[in-house]
């Protein structure tokens, strides 16, 4: 049902008083009393719940169906009384809303709906919806006005933002034709159009190379003089440079098919991006489709943290959305507290915060708060209530490493108030887990050592060895470290004489327990050992409790085969150099005749950046080596063939290494340079091909190989260009003879044949390096005495003498 046809049903209902369930069949009635029950049920539930987002849309759907508009304006309020609504939710309202505007109040109400719709979510096609409006009731001015604020918000949005852009050109061209020719104000109307043209271009929106060649068609028109083109070429160039850097992910976020994909996608295009414009502008692209994802909103709050009424915007649009996220409250809190709101203000915050988390304890938002009182509250007494408020409130259930309890201590102390720091340590260690934990035992000592006495440190120290059941060889080292700092002979040597007995103590324990376990574990124990280095005592006790439960894992990945998968060679390819982020989803992407795709893990389930890719037929294949060094994800792919023979698994260099007279090579470049501009440089000595040299990041090198038709356009490109300046950087031109092969020339001496002499490069190198440098020189001379003749045999003496160069 079209919303024409909706507004006519409501007011011919609302005329006649009747409903058309008259004219319906029986089957139409049953079926429209099915929807009327199933809305009460629906309002029930929301009643009681006022944050069941799928029976909101659901009641929305029934009420349309009914058409029944003031039930239907009902549903819109409320859900958006709890809820941002997506941009498609604002246009439907908006556009039944539209049928039935006639008056000029009602317009005001829709105008108003508009600017509501505005504010939830970014939408280009809202605000074109909204201008498009306003151009029907024929008021430019205000469309004009709707267009800049909506550029200011989604202008720089790269997909849709030339549909605003070609809105406002559109308006100035009206206005233009408004004017006479030549006249002082159609003048000034040509400007404000340039300087619309001029925005548009300097931003790398979508398909803005159609935008510079209606620009260039324009201004043929245009009195001489008039323009100046050149200044938005200059930005023209620019946008284009970033649009190629953008485009990959824009093709990117096209393709994905779960808010993983996305918010994965988001995440590296936001990291590419250097303009704070452009970034929270893809933050608000990001929130349309990532709205219930609260680790987007806390990205995009931290974000935003330090600007001020921007990050009060966005945390209370994420707390629209994800009101269950704790993290986001905390954010509000220190937001309120960036901004230097009121107390008052703060604890609604809080409040409202726990109010949402509940039936959850919200342990690290009254944290949060806590710290938050310490900074601004003045009063002790008040403070102090607050922590007991807060310790009675959460319970040790909800808090069993006592963080509220262990904070309040270090203010207490750090007040001078030792005696009740120390009541609240003592409740702290009556708990049998926090006794036998370590690190409690330290941060109490630390604490001591700070503020309080050092004989109340060692007596912590020794009622720690006795209770501490993970690691307590730290509790003897930081207790020797203490009394090598502050105790006397006497302390020290009373220290290590404790810790003898405790090590002793626990040795003994440990070999209990070896001995009770049963022999399959003794067993097992002794081959996963095998190898490692020896523990300490002290540490074996600590973990034999949870070995017992790791050594049967260890032992099945131990055992495990691995099965070497076998690939035809003439269907399957190997591609390298992935980016990280490349997952096999993607890789389909770029293969889509791909029937089975592998990509290499290691042990934590990272991509190893490269994979394997199988085709149906061997035509495929070959289609798929065509295309090596493709970008992707702003990386080139290297795909080539599988090797079977492992003597032909190394690189294949697939360029030529010796001196073409026909090629320049070219360093000194500057990296921004693309292919297609070193290209236009030598274009005009004949180049034919350039190939740029890349990182393995698909980032350029500054270098360059410049292929000619002949020798003679070699020659002269490399006359006129050798040591010219582009750009600032001067660019150095040779002839192309890359060096021999390093790892060829290295293999060289023992590639040879078993019959084969070696060459003389080989001889000195496998060779003379073990000799004296005397024998080395005398060797030489010998062997130029020695042709023709015996050698002559050397005795003691003539040793000595050579040596001593006699």
């Amino acid at each position: 049902m079209s919303d024409r046809d909706l507004s006519i049903e409501v007011n011919e209902a609302e005329d006649s008083g009747e409903s058309d369930s008259s004219d319906s069949s029986d089957e139409n009635d049953t079926q429209e009393q099915e929807l009327l029950d199933r809305a009460r049920q629906l309002e029930n539930d929301i009643s009681d719940n006022k944050y069941l987002y799928d029976s909101h849309i659901e009641l929305i759907s029934i009420f349309r169906k009914l058409a029944d508009l003031n039930s239907l304006r009902e549903a819109y309020k409320r859900f958006h009384e709890y809820f941002p609504l997506t941009p498609q939710l604002w246009l439907e309202w908006i556009n039944t809303e539209a049928g039935l505007a006639n008056t000029q109040e009602q317009q005001k109400e829709l105008f108003k709906l508009f600017d509501k719709a505005t504010e939830d979510y970014l939408s280009v096609d809202l605000w074109v919806e909204y201008a498009q409006y306003s151009i029907g009731l024929g008021d430019l001015e205000t469309t004009r006005s709707i267009l800049d604020r909506g550029l200011n918000a989604a202008g720089l949005v790269c997909d849709k933002g030339s549909l605003l852009w070609d809105t406002l050109r559109e308006i100035e061209n009206v206005y233009i034709g408004m004017n006479t020719e030549g006249t002082d104000e159609w003048k000034k109307q040509v400007l404000k159009l340039v300087d619309v043209f001029k925005r548009q271009l300097s931003i790398p929106l979508l398909n803005i190379e159609n935008t510079f060649n209606e620009w260039q068609d324009w201004i043929k028109d245009l009195p001489k003089g008039l323009v100046d083109p050149k200044t938005v070429e200059y930005g023209y160039k620019k946008a284009l440079k970033l649009l190629e850097i953008y485009k990959p992910f824009e093709e990117q976020l096209l393709t994905c098919n779960s808010n993983e994909e996305l918010y994965k996608v988001y995440k590296h295009y936001i990291k590419t991006v250097t303009d704070p414009s452009t970034i929270i502008c893809l933050y608000e692209r990001a929130a349309v489709q990532l709205c219930l994802v609260p680790d987007f909103w806390i990205d995009y709050s931290n974000y935003v943290f330090n600007l001020g009424p921007v990050a009060e915007n966005v945390i209370q649009k994420a707390l629209r959305n994800c009101p269950w996220s704790e993290d986001l409250w905390i954010l509000k809190v220190r937001i309120h507290e960036k901004l230097e709101k009121s107390e008052n203000q703060v604890m609604n915050c809080f409040e409202q915060g726990t109010a949402s988390l509940s039936p959850s304890p919200a342990l690290e938002l009254w944290l949060t708060y806590l710290e938050y009182n310490h900074r601004v509250i003045g009063s002790p007494e008040k403070l102090d209530k607050l922590f007991n408020q807060a310790i009675e409130q959460i319970g040790f259930e909800n808090d069993p490493q006592c963080k509220i309890g262990r904070l309040f201590g270090r203010i207490l102390a750090h007040r001078g108030d030792m005696k009740t720091a120390r009541n609240i340590w003592a409740k702290i260690m009556s708990n049998p887990d926090n006794k036998a934990s370590y690190s409690l035992w330290i941060e109490y000592g630390n604490l001591e050592k700070q503020y309080g006495e050092h004989n109340i440190v060692r007596e912590l120290y020794q009622r720690a060895l006795k209770a501490v059941k993970d690691w307590p060889q730290y509790i003897m080292e930081e207790w020797l470290m203490f009394e090598r700092h502050f105790g006397t002979l006497s302390d020290v040597m009373k220290c290590v004489q404790k810790c003898k007995e405790a090590r002793a103590t626990l040795t003994e324990n440990v070999k209990q327990e070896n001995h009770s376990l049963p022999t399959e574990y003794g067993q097992h124990q002794e081959v996963s050992n095998k190898g490692v280095k020896r523990k300490f005592a002290s540490e074996i006790s600590d973990y034999t409790s949870t070995k017992k439960v790791k050594e049967a894992d260890i032992h099945k990945e131990k055992t495990r085969i691995r099965t070497p998968v076998e690939r035809n060679p003439e269907i399957t390819v190997f591609i390298s150099n992935l980016h990280p982020s490349v997952d096999e989803g993607r890789l389909k992407s770029i293969f889509p005749n791909a029937v089975n795709l592998e990509i290499a893990l290691d042990r934590k389930g990272k991509s190893r950046c490269f994979g394997y890719v199988q085709f149906q037929t061997p035509e495929e294949a070959m289609v798929a080596l065509a295309r090596d060094r493709e970008p992707l994800d702003g990386r080139p792919i290297f795909v080539s063939e599988i090797k079977t023979d492992k003597t032909e698994k190394k690189p294949v260099f697939k360029y030529a290494t010796n001196e073409e007279k026909n090629k320049l090579f070219i360093k000194g470049l500057p990296t921004s340079k693309t292919k297609d501009e070193v290209e236009k440089l030598f274009k005009p000595f004949g180049a034919k091909d350039v190939r740029l040299v890349l990182h393995k990041s698909g980032q350029p090198k500054g270098l360059a190989y410049v292929e000619f038709e002949n020798e003679e356009g070699a020659i002269k490109a490399l006359k006129r260009t050798d040591q010219m300046d582009v750009d600032g950087h001067v660019i150095t031109v040779a002839i192309s003879a890359p060096p021999p092969r390093r790892e060829k020339a290295l293999r060289a001496p023992f590639d040879r044949k078993a019959d084969e002499e070696p060459t003389r490069h080989a001889r000195i190198r496998l060779q003379t390096s073990l000799l004296p440098r005397s024998l080395q020189i005398q060797s030489t001379t010998d062997k130029k005495e020695a042709v023709g003749g015996e050698t002559k045999k050397m005795n003691n003496a003539d040793f000595r003498n050579m040596l001593l160069k006699k």
